[in-house]
Protein backbone atom coordinates (compact mmCIF):
# COMPACT_ATOMS: atom_id res chain seq x y z
CA UNK A 1 0.00 0.00 0.00
CA UNK A 2 2.82 2.35 0.90
CA UNK A 3 4.60 1.51 -2.35
CA UNK A 4 1.44 2.29 -4.32
CA UNK A 5 1.15 5.63 -2.54
CA UNK A 6 4.78 6.47 -3.25
CA UNK A 7 4.36 5.41 -6.88
CA UNK A 8 1.23 7.56 -7.17
CA UNK A 9 2.98 10.60 -5.76
CA UNK A 10 5.99 9.98 -7.98
CA UNK A 11 3.71 9.70 -11.03
CA UNK A 12 1.97 12.97 -10.21
CA UNK A 13 5.31 14.73 -9.75
CA UNK A 14 6.61 13.36 -13.06
CA UNK A 15 3.43 14.34 -14.92
CA UNK A 16 3.54 17.83 -13.40
CA UNK A 17 7.22 18.21 -14.26
CA UNK A 18 6.55 17.11 -17.86
CA UNK A 19 3.64 19.51 -18.10
CA UNK A 20 5.78 22.41 -16.85
CA UNK A 21 8.61 21.46 -19.20
CA UNK A 22 6.37 21.11 -22.27
CA UNK A 23 4.23 24.19 -21.62
CA UNK A 24 6.72 26.62 -20.09
CA UNK A 25 10.37 25.63 -20.25
CA UNK A 26 10.73 24.14 -23.75
CA UNK A 27 8.86 26.91 -25.67
CA UNK A 28 10.84 29.62 -23.86
CA UNK A 29 14.15 27.86 -24.51
CA UNK A 30 13.32 27.33 -28.19
CA UNK A 31 12.64 31.04 -28.65
CA UNK A 32 15.80 31.92 -26.72
CA UNK A 33 17.92 29.57 -28.85
CA UNK A 34 16.36 30.84 -32.09
CA UNK A 35 17.50 34.39 -31.36
CA UNK A 36 20.87 33.39 -29.92
CA UNK A 37 21.57 31.40 -33.11
CA UNK A 38 21.18 34.68 -35.02
CA UNK A 39 23.81 36.33 -32.86
CA UNK A 40 21.57 38.31 -30.52
CA UNK A 41 22.99 38.70 -27.01
CA UNK A 42 20.99 38.51 -23.83
CA UNK A 43 20.79 37.61 -20.20
CA UNK A 44 21.34 33.91 -19.37
CA UNK A 45 18.43 31.52 -19.84
CA UNK A 46 17.23 30.40 -16.42
CA UNK A 47 14.22 28.04 -16.55
CA UNK A 48 10.98 29.37 -15.02
CA UNK A 49 12.44 32.31 -13.12
CA UNK A 50 14.57 34.02 -15.77
CA UNK A 51 15.66 37.45 -14.56
CA UNK A 52 12.72 37.93 -12.17
CA UNK A 53 15.01 38.25 -9.15
CA UNK A 54 17.01 41.07 -10.74
CA UNK A 55 13.84 42.73 -12.04
CA UNK A 56 12.11 42.63 -8.67
CA UNK A 57 15.22 44.00 -7.00
CA UNK A 58 15.23 46.88 -9.48
CA UNK A 59 11.55 47.47 -8.78
CA UNK A 60 12.09 47.53 -5.02
CA UNK A 61 14.86 50.06 -5.43
CA UNK A 62 12.63 52.05 -7.82
CA UNK A 63 15.11 51.74 -10.65
CA UNK A 64 13.44 49.65 -13.39
CA UNK A 65 14.15 52.17 -16.16
CA UNK A 66 17.83 52.39 -15.20
CA UNK A 67 17.96 48.58 -15.03
CA UNK A 68 16.85 48.25 -18.65
CA UNK A 69 19.07 51.15 -19.71
CA UNK A 70 22.03 49.25 -18.28
CA UNK A 71 21.00 46.11 -20.15
CA UNK A 72 20.96 48.16 -23.37
CA UNK A 73 24.44 49.45 -22.66
CA UNK A 74 25.57 45.89 -21.95
CA UNK A 75 23.94 44.12 -24.89
CA UNK A 76 23.02 46.75 -27.47
CA UNK A 77 19.65 47.78 -28.82
CA UNK A 78 18.31 44.24 -29.29
CA UNK A 79 18.69 41.64 -26.55
CA UNK A 80 16.99 38.73 -24.81
CA UNK A 81 15.41 38.96 -21.39
CA UNK A 82 13.29 36.44 -19.52
CA UNK A 83 10.37 37.71 -17.46
CA UNK A 84 9.92 34.65 -15.30
CA UNK A 85 9.30 31.74 -17.69
CA UNK A 86 8.60 34.06 -20.65
CA UNK A 87 11.36 34.92 -23.14
CA UNK A 88 11.20 38.50 -24.42
CA UNK A 89 13.04 40.14 -27.32
CA UNK A 90 13.72 43.73 -26.21
CA UNK A 91 14.22 46.15 -29.06
CA UNK A 92 14.98 49.85 -29.49
CA UNK A 93 16.16 49.63 -33.10
CA UNK A 94 13.98 51.73 -35.47
CA UNK A 95 14.47 49.53 -38.55
CA UNK A 96 13.14 46.46 -36.72
CA UNK A 97 10.42 48.45 -34.98
CA UNK A 98 9.19 49.70 -38.37
CA UNK A 99 8.61 46.10 -39.45
CA UNK A 100 6.86 45.15 -36.21
CA UNK A 101 4.52 48.14 -36.09
CA UNK A 102 4.35 49.16 -39.75
CA UNK A 103 1.20 48.85 -41.84
CA UNK A 104 2.40 46.30 -44.39
CA UNK A 105 3.45 43.66 -41.88
CA UNK A 106 0.92 44.37 -39.13
CA UNK A 107 -0.95 41.11 -39.69
CA UNK A 108 2.11 39.19 -38.53
CA UNK A 109 2.19 40.94 -35.15
CA UNK A 110 -0.64 41.16 -32.62
CA UNK A 111 -1.23 42.24 -29.05
CA UNK A 112 0.08 39.47 -26.74
CA UNK A 113 -2.50 37.05 -25.40
CA UNK A 114 -1.54 37.76 -21.79
CA UNK A 115 -1.96 41.50 -22.44
CA UNK A 116 -5.58 40.82 -23.33
CA UNK A 117 -6.01 38.78 -20.15
CA UNK A 118 -4.63 41.61 -18.02
CA UNK A 119 -7.04 44.29 -19.27
CA UNK A 120 -10.12 42.24 -20.13
CA UNK A 121 -11.60 42.33 -16.58
CA UNK A 122 -11.93 46.13 -16.64
CA UNK A 123 -12.56 46.98 -20.33
CA UNK A 124 -13.87 43.72 -21.78
CA UNK A 125 -12.43 42.44 -25.05
CA UNK A 126 -14.73 43.86 -27.75
CA UNK A 127 -12.77 47.07 -28.25
CA UNK A 128 -10.26 48.56 -30.64
CA UNK A 129 -7.43 48.15 -28.12
CA UNK A 130 -7.68 44.37 -27.83
CA UNK A 131 -9.36 43.19 -31.04
CA UNK A 132 -7.28 41.73 -33.87
CA UNK A 133 -7.63 41.10 -37.60
CA UNK A 134 -10.85 41.96 -39.42
CA UNK A 135 -12.65 42.68 -36.13
CA UNK A 136 -10.04 45.32 -35.25
CA UNK A 137 -10.25 46.85 -38.74
CA UNK A 138 -14.06 47.04 -38.52
CA UNK A 139 -13.98 48.68 -35.07
CA UNK A 140 -11.25 51.11 -36.10
CA UNK A 141 -13.13 52.18 -39.21
CA UNK A 142 -16.32 52.76 -37.21
CA UNK A 143 -14.53 54.80 -34.53
CA UNK A 144 -12.20 56.91 -36.69
CA UNK A 145 -14.80 59.65 -37.37
CA UNK A 146 -15.11 60.36 -33.63
CA UNK A 147 -11.43 61.21 -33.35
CA UNK A 148 -11.06 63.45 -36.38
CA UNK A 149 -9.35 66.64 -35.21
CA UNK A 150 -12.06 68.94 -36.58
CA UNK A 151 -14.80 67.04 -34.73
CA UNK A 152 -12.79 67.01 -31.50
CA UNK A 153 -12.53 70.79 -31.51
CA UNK A 154 -16.21 71.00 -30.52
CA UNK A 155 -15.16 69.45 -27.18
CA UNK A 156 -12.82 72.34 -26.28
CA UNK A 157 -15.54 74.08 -24.21
CA UNK A 158 -16.09 70.85 -22.19
CA UNK A 159 -12.35 70.47 -21.64
CA UNK A 160 -12.06 74.13 -20.64
CA UNK A 161 -14.99 74.01 -18.20
CA UNK A 162 -13.85 70.80 -16.49
CA UNK A 163 -10.27 72.10 -16.23
CA UNK A 164 -11.42 75.43 -14.80
CA UNK A 165 -13.54 73.63 -12.21
CA UNK A 166 -10.62 71.38 -11.28
CA UNK A 167 -8.27 74.36 -10.95
CA UNK A 168 -10.77 76.15 -8.70
CA UNK A 169 -10.90 73.09 -6.44
CA UNK A 170 -7.12 72.71 -6.58
CA UNK A 171 -6.51 76.29 -5.47
CA UNK A 172 -9.07 75.97 -2.70
CA UNK A 173 -7.50 72.75 -1.43
CA UNK A 174 -3.97 74.13 -1.60
CA UNK A 175 -4.75 76.72 1.09
CA UNK A 176 -4.41 74.03 3.76
CA UNK A 177 -1.96 71.46 2.39
CA UNK A 178 0.51 70.49 -0.28
CA UNK A 179 -0.94 68.72 -3.28
CA UNK A 180 -0.09 65.36 -4.84
CA UNK A 181 -0.30 66.30 -8.51
CA UNK A 182 -0.35 62.66 -9.58
CA UNK A 183 -3.73 62.18 -7.91
CA UNK A 184 -5.06 65.61 -8.91
CA UNK A 185 -4.35 65.10 -12.60
CA UNK A 186 -5.89 61.62 -12.61
CA UNK A 187 -9.07 63.13 -11.21
CA UNK A 188 -8.97 66.05 -13.64
CA UNK A 189 -8.43 63.99 -16.79
CA UNK A 190 -11.06 61.47 -15.72
CA UNK A 191 -13.64 64.26 -15.36
CA UNK A 192 -12.78 65.66 -18.78
CA UNK A 193 -12.84 62.38 -20.61
CA UNK A 194 -15.98 61.07 -18.93
CA UNK A 195 -17.86 64.31 -19.58
CA UNK A 196 -16.67 64.22 -23.21
CA UNK A 197 -17.78 60.62 -23.59
CA UNK A 198 -20.98 60.42 -21.53
CA UNK A 199 -22.39 63.96 -21.60
CA UNK A 200 -25.08 64.88 -19.10
CA UNK A 201 -25.16 61.41 -17.54
CA UNK A 202 -21.79 61.95 -15.92
CA UNK A 203 -23.14 65.05 -14.17
CA UNK A 204 -26.64 63.85 -13.34
CA UNK A 205 -26.11 60.29 -12.08
CA UNK A 206 -25.48 60.54 -8.31
CA UNK A 207 -21.85 59.95 -7.32
CA UNK A 208 -20.91 59.24 -10.97
CA UNK A 209 -17.40 60.67 -10.61
CA UNK A 210 -16.81 58.84 -7.33
CA UNK A 211 -18.04 55.53 -8.78
CA UNK A 212 -15.83 55.71 -11.86
CA UNK A 213 -12.78 57.24 -10.19
CA UNK A 214 -12.63 54.93 -7.19
CA UNK A 215 -13.39 51.80 -9.20
CA UNK A 216 -10.85 52.54 -11.92
CA UNK A 217 -8.08 53.47 -9.48
CA UNK A 218 -8.68 50.45 -7.24
CA UNK A 219 -8.86 48.05 -10.18
CA UNK A 220 -5.79 49.46 -11.92
CA UNK A 221 -3.71 49.23 -8.74
CA UNK A 222 -4.87 45.64 -8.23
CA UNK A 223 -4.14 44.72 -11.87
CA UNK A 224 -0.66 46.20 -11.59
CA UNK A 225 -0.04 44.28 -8.34
CA UNK A 226 -1.12 41.01 -10.01
CA UNK A 227 0.81 41.65 -13.22
CA UNK A 228 4.15 42.45 -11.57
CA UNK A 229 3.86 39.18 -9.65
CA UNK A 230 2.92 37.28 -12.85
CA UNK A 231 -0.45 36.23 -11.41
CA UNK A 232 -2.25 37.64 -14.44
CA UNK A 233 0.14 35.94 -16.83
CA UNK A 234 -0.39 32.32 -15.80
CA UNK A 235 -3.63 30.58 -16.88
CA UNK A 236 -5.68 29.01 -14.08
CA UNK A 237 -3.68 30.88 -11.44
CA UNK A 238 -5.28 34.15 -12.61
CA UNK A 239 -8.72 32.62 -11.95
CA UNK A 240 -8.06 31.85 -8.30
CA UNK A 241 -9.88 34.11 -5.79
CA UNK A 242 -6.68 35.42 -4.21
CA UNK A 243 -4.15 38.23 -4.63
CA UNK A 244 -6.69 41.08 -4.95
CA UNK A 245 -8.88 39.22 -7.45
CA UNK A 246 -11.98 40.31 -5.51
CA UNK A 247 -10.99 43.99 -5.90
CA UNK A 248 -10.71 43.54 -9.67
CA UNK A 249 -14.04 41.73 -9.97
CA UNK A 250 -16.02 44.07 -7.74
CA UNK A 251 -14.54 47.25 -9.19
CA UNK A 252 -15.10 46.06 -12.76
CA UNK A 253 -18.72 45.27 -11.92
CA UNK A 254 -19.33 48.75 -10.51
CA UNK A 255 -17.90 50.41 -13.61
CA UNK A 256 -19.77 48.10 -15.98
CA UNK A 257 -23.08 48.68 -14.20
CA UNK A 258 -22.52 52.44 -14.37
CA UNK A 259 -21.81 52.40 -18.12
CA UNK A 260 -24.83 50.16 -18.76
CA UNK A 261 -26.94 52.79 -17.02
CA UNK A 262 -25.37 55.61 -19.06
CA UNK A 263 -26.06 53.79 -22.34
CA UNK A 264 -29.66 53.09 -21.34
CA UNK A 265 -30.20 56.75 -20.43
CA UNK A 266 -28.92 57.94 -23.81
CA UNK A 267 -30.99 55.38 -25.74
CA UNK A 268 -34.09 56.54 -23.85
CA UNK A 269 -33.36 60.21 -24.50
CA UNK A 270 -32.69 60.98 -20.83
CA UNK A 271 -29.27 62.53 -21.52
CA UNK A 272 -27.45 64.31 -24.31
CA UNK A 273 -23.99 65.46 -25.37
CA UNK A 274 -22.41 68.38 -23.53
CA UNK A 275 -20.59 69.54 -26.68
CA UNK A 276 -21.94 71.45 -29.67
CA UNK A 277 -21.50 68.26 -31.67
CA UNK A 278 -22.13 64.59 -31.00
CA UNK A 279 -19.99 62.99 -28.29
CA UNK A 280 -18.36 59.58 -28.21
CA UNK A 281 -21.47 57.87 -26.92
CA UNK A 282 -23.61 59.38 -29.70
CA UNK A 283 -21.13 58.14 -32.26
CA UNK A 284 -20.96 54.64 -30.79
CA UNK A 285 -24.74 54.40 -30.78
CA UNK A 286 -25.08 55.58 -34.37
CA UNK A 287 -22.00 53.93 -35.94
CA UNK A 288 -22.47 51.20 -38.53
CA UNK A 289 -20.10 49.08 -40.58
CA UNK A 290 -20.07 48.49 -44.34
CA UNK A 291 -22.94 46.02 -43.97
CA UNK A 292 -25.08 48.50 -42.05
CA UNK A 293 -24.58 46.61 -38.80
CA UNK A 294 -24.28 48.71 -35.65
CA UNK A 295 -22.41 48.03 -32.43
CA UNK A 296 -23.97 45.86 -29.75
CA UNK A 297 -24.47 47.19 -26.23
CA UNK A 298 -21.46 45.17 -25.05
CA UNK A 299 -19.31 46.57 -27.86
CA UNK A 300 -20.41 50.13 -27.03
CA UNK A 301 -19.64 49.57 -23.36
CA UNK A 302 -16.21 48.05 -24.02
CA UNK A 303 -15.21 50.84 -26.41
CA UNK A 304 -16.35 53.54 -23.98
CA UNK A 305 -14.49 51.92 -21.08
CA UNK A 306 -11.34 51.60 -23.19
CA UNK A 307 -11.53 55.27 -24.16
CA UNK A 308 -11.84 56.32 -20.51
CA UNK A 309 -9.16 53.95 -19.18
CA UNK A 310 -6.54 54.66 -21.83
CA UNK A 311 -7.39 58.34 -22.10
CA UNK A 312 -7.40 59.49 -18.50
CA UNK A 313 -4.44 57.40 -17.33
CA UNK A 314 -2.04 58.38 -20.13
CA UNK A 315 -2.98 62.07 -20.19
CA UNK A 316 -2.67 62.32 -16.41
CA UNK A 317 0.83 60.83 -16.68
CA UNK A 318 1.75 63.32 -19.39
CA UNK A 319 0.48 66.26 -17.33
CA UNK A 320 2.23 65.32 -14.09
CA UNK A 321 5.59 65.01 -15.87
CA UNK A 322 5.00 68.24 -17.79
CA UNK A 323 4.40 70.22 -14.60
CA UNK A 324 7.47 68.57 -13.07
CA UNK A 325 9.48 69.83 -16.05
CA UNK A 326 8.08 73.35 -15.61
CA UNK A 327 8.89 73.36 -11.89
CA UNK A 328 12.48 72.34 -12.59
CA UNK A 329 13.06 74.45 -15.74
CA UNK A 330 12.12 78.07 -15.09
CA UNK A 331 12.89 79.18 -18.67
CA UNK A 332 10.44 76.62 -20.07
CA UNK A 333 7.71 77.81 -17.70
CA UNK A 334 8.32 81.44 -18.68
CA UNK A 335 8.16 80.58 -22.40
CA UNK A 336 4.80 78.84 -21.84
CA UNK A 337 3.43 81.75 -19.82
CA UNK A 338 4.53 84.33 -22.34
CA UNK A 339 2.73 82.48 -25.12
CA UNK A 340 -0.45 81.78 -23.15
CA UNK A 341 -0.67 85.34 -21.79
CA UNK A 342 -0.43 86.61 -25.38
CA UNK A 343 -2.96 84.21 -26.91
CA UNK A 344 -5.45 84.54 -24.03
CA UNK A 345 -4.97 88.25 -23.33
CA UNK A 346 -7.94 90.51 -22.52
CA UNK A 347 -9.95 87.63 -21.06
CA UNK A 348 -10.13 85.61 -24.26
CA UNK A 349 -11.16 81.95 -23.96
CA UNK A 350 -9.58 78.96 -25.64
CA UNK A 351 -11.24 78.25 -28.97
CA UNK A 352 -10.72 76.03 -31.99
CA UNK A 353 -9.12 79.05 -33.70
CA UNK A 354 -6.62 80.21 -31.09
CA UNK A 355 -5.59 76.85 -29.64
CA UNK A 356 -3.52 76.28 -32.78
CA UNK A 357 -1.49 79.35 -31.85
CA UNK A 358 -0.09 77.55 -28.77
CA UNK A 359 3.08 76.35 -30.50
CA UNK A 360 5.34 76.42 -27.42
CA UNK A 361 2.71 74.58 -25.37
CA UNK A 362 2.51 71.89 -28.05
CA UNK A 363 6.29 71.64 -28.30
CA UNK A 364 6.66 71.29 -24.51
CA UNK A 365 4.11 68.46 -24.50
CA UNK A 366 5.93 66.68 -27.34
CA UNK A 367 9.27 66.94 -25.57
CA UNK A 368 7.75 65.66 -22.33
CA UNK A 369 6.35 62.70 -24.25
CA UNK A 370 9.86 62.02 -25.55
CA UNK A 371 11.52 61.98 -22.15
CA UNK A 372 8.60 60.49 -20.22
CA UNK A 373 6.52 58.37 -22.64
CA UNK A 374 3.31 57.30 -20.84
CA UNK A 375 3.60 53.82 -22.36
CA UNK A 376 7.38 53.15 -22.31
CA UNK A 377 7.02 49.54 -23.42
CA UNK A 378 5.02 48.49 -26.49
CA UNK A 379 4.56 44.73 -26.83
CA UNK A 380 3.71 42.66 -29.88
CA UNK A 381 3.49 38.91 -30.33
CA UNK A 382 4.59 37.33 -33.60
CA UNK A 383 1.53 35.54 -34.98
CA UNK A 384 3.34 34.14 -38.02
CA UNK A 385 7.05 33.58 -38.54
CA UNK A 386 8.40 36.74 -40.09
CA UNK A 387 11.73 37.65 -41.66
CA UNK A 388 12.93 41.24 -41.41
CA UNK A 389 15.36 42.44 -44.07
CA UNK A 390 15.25 39.14 -45.94
CA UNK A 391 18.45 38.47 -47.88
CA UNK A 392 20.38 41.35 -46.30
CA UNK A 393 23.26 41.21 -43.85
CA UNK A 394 20.89 42.40 -41.13
CA UNK A 395 18.25 39.72 -41.69
CA UNK A 396 16.27 38.86 -38.55
CA UNK A 397 13.98 35.85 -38.25
CA UNK A 398 11.12 36.39 -35.84
CA UNK A 399 9.87 32.95 -34.71
CA UNK A 400 6.15 32.42 -34.35
CA UNK A 401 5.09 33.00 -30.76
CA UNK A 402 7.94 35.33 -29.78
CA UNK A 403 7.10 38.54 -27.92
CA UNK A 404 8.82 41.75 -28.98
CA UNK A 405 9.08 44.49 -26.35
CA UNK A 406 9.70 47.87 -27.97
CA UNK A 407 11.56 49.98 -25.44
CA UNK A 408 10.38 53.52 -26.23
CA UNK A 409 12.01 54.88 -23.09
CA UNK A 410 15.45 53.91 -24.45
CA UNK A 411 14.58 54.69 -28.07
CA UNK A 412 13.63 58.27 -27.18
CA UNK A 413 17.02 58.87 -25.56
CA UNK A 414 19.38 57.29 -28.08
CA UNK A 415 22.24 59.77 -28.65
CA UNK A 416 22.57 58.72 -32.30
CA UNK A 417 18.91 59.62 -32.90
CA UNK A 418 18.53 62.63 -30.58
CA UNK A 419 21.16 65.37 -30.03
CA UNK A 420 21.62 65.99 -26.29
CA UNK A 421 19.15 63.15 -25.58
CA UNK A 422 18.76 63.72 -21.83
CA UNK A 423 18.25 67.47 -22.14
CA UNK A 424 14.75 68.94 -22.18
CA UNK A 425 14.69 71.05 -25.35
CA UNK A 426 11.23 71.95 -26.59
CA UNK A 427 12.77 73.77 -29.56
CA UNK A 428 13.18 70.36 -31.22
CA UNK A 429 9.46 70.57 -31.97
CA UNK A 430 8.98 74.23 -32.88
CA UNK A 431 7.57 74.56 -36.37
CA UNK A 432 9.47 76.42 -39.07
CA UNK A 433 8.00 79.96 -39.17
CA UNK A 434 8.03 79.94 -42.99
CA UNK A 435 6.87 76.43 -43.91
CA UNK A 436 4.91 75.67 -40.74
CA UNK A 437 6.51 72.22 -40.64
CA UNK A 438 7.99 70.48 -37.62
CA UNK A 439 11.69 69.53 -37.71
CA UNK A 440 12.19 66.17 -39.37
CA UNK A 441 12.86 63.15 -37.17
CA UNK A 442 16.11 61.24 -37.63
CA UNK A 443 13.96 58.15 -38.33
CA UNK A 444 10.16 57.82 -38.75
CA UNK A 445 10.11 55.28 -35.92
CA UNK A 446 12.41 57.15 -33.52
CA UNK A 447 9.48 58.71 -31.63
CA UNK A 448 6.63 56.48 -30.42
CA UNK A 449 4.60 58.10 -27.62
CA UNK A 450 1.41 56.70 -29.16
CA UNK A 451 2.92 53.64 -30.91
CA UNK A 452 2.62 53.69 -34.73
CA UNK A 453 1.05 51.93 -37.68
CA UNK A 454 -2.54 50.64 -37.99
CA UNK A 455 -2.75 49.87 -34.26
CA UNK A 456 -1.47 53.19 -32.98
CA UNK A 457 -3.44 55.02 -30.30
CA UNK A 458 -6.73 56.08 -31.88
CA UNK A 459 -7.23 58.70 -29.17
CA UNK A 460 -3.95 60.58 -29.62
CA UNK A 461 -5.60 63.66 -31.16
CA UNK A 462 -8.03 63.85 -28.23
CA UNK A 463 -5.19 63.39 -25.72
CA UNK A 464 -3.00 66.12 -27.23
CA UNK A 465 -5.91 68.56 -27.53
CA UNK A 466 -6.92 67.88 -23.93
CA UNK A 467 -3.33 68.27 -22.71
CA UNK A 468 -3.01 71.61 -24.54
CA UNK A 469 -6.14 72.92 -22.85
CA UNK A 470 -5.06 71.74 -19.39
CA UNK A 471 -1.50 73.06 -19.65
CA UNK A 472 -2.53 76.44 -21.08
CA UNK A 473 -5.02 77.04 -18.26
CA UNK A 474 -2.65 75.79 -15.55
CA UNK A 475 0.21 78.09 -16.55
CA UNK A 476 -2.23 80.98 -16.99
CA UNK A 477 -3.79 80.64 -13.54
CA UNK A 478 -1.37 78.81 -11.24
CA UNK A 479 2.04 79.01 -9.64
CA UNK A 480 3.68 75.68 -8.80
CA UNK A 481 6.46 75.14 -6.29
CA UNK A 482 8.06 71.72 -5.97
CA UNK A 483 8.15 70.48 -2.37
CA UNK A 484 11.88 70.00 -1.58
CA UNK A 485 13.38 66.73 -0.40
CA UNK A 486 11.00 64.35 -2.18
CA UNK A 487 12.16 61.47 -4.35
CA UNK A 488 10.79 61.88 -7.89
CA UNK A 489 11.46 58.73 -9.89
CA UNK A 490 9.54 56.97 -12.66
CA UNK A 491 7.51 53.86 -11.93
CA UNK A 492 6.27 51.59 -14.69
CA UNK A 493 2.70 50.53 -13.93
CA UNK A 494 -0.04 50.84 -16.54
CA UNK A 495 1.79 54.03 -17.47
CA UNK A 496 5.03 55.75 -16.46
CA UNK A 497 4.26 57.84 -13.40
CA UNK A 498 6.10 59.23 -10.36
CA UNK A 499 6.38 56.29 -7.96
CA UNK A 500 5.85 58.29 -4.78
CA UNK A 501 3.65 60.98 -6.29
CA UNK A 502 4.63 64.56 -7.10
CA UNK A 503 4.00 67.01 -4.26
CA UNK A 504 3.76 70.73 -4.86
CA UNK A 505 2.48 73.93 -3.37
CA UNK A 506 -0.02 75.56 -5.70
CA UNK A 507 -1.10 79.19 -5.60
CA UNK A 508 -3.00 81.58 -7.82
CA UNK A 509 -1.21 83.91 -10.27
CA UNK A 510 -4.08 86.35 -10.21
Amino acid sequence: MVLLLIFGIFSVVVILALFIYIKLIRPAKQLYDAFRAQGFPGEPFVPLIGQMKDYQQAEKSSDVLSYFNELCKKHGHCFLFSYGPFTRFFCSEPEIIAEVLGRTKAKNFRKPTNFIGILKPIIGHQNVLLLEGSEHDRARKMLNPAFHFVKLQSMIPIMTRETENAIDALLEESHTKTIDLKLEFKSMTLSIIAASAFGQSFEEIPDAKKIVSNAFNEVLDAINYRTVRMINLIPLVNKLPFWRKQIVDEGAKRVNDFVDRVIANRRQGKSESLSSNIDLLDLLLSASDDDGQGLSNNEIKDEALTFILAGHETTASLMVWTIYVLMTNEHVLEACRKEVDCVLSDGRKLTAANINELNVIGAVLNETLRLYPPAPYITRECANEHIIGQGSQNEVRMPKGCTVVINAAVLHRRPDLWPRPDEFDYNRWIRDPVTGLKPKLSHPYAYLPFAAGPKNCIGQNFALLEAKVILALLVQRCNFELVPGQKVIPEIAITMRPKYGLFARVSSRR
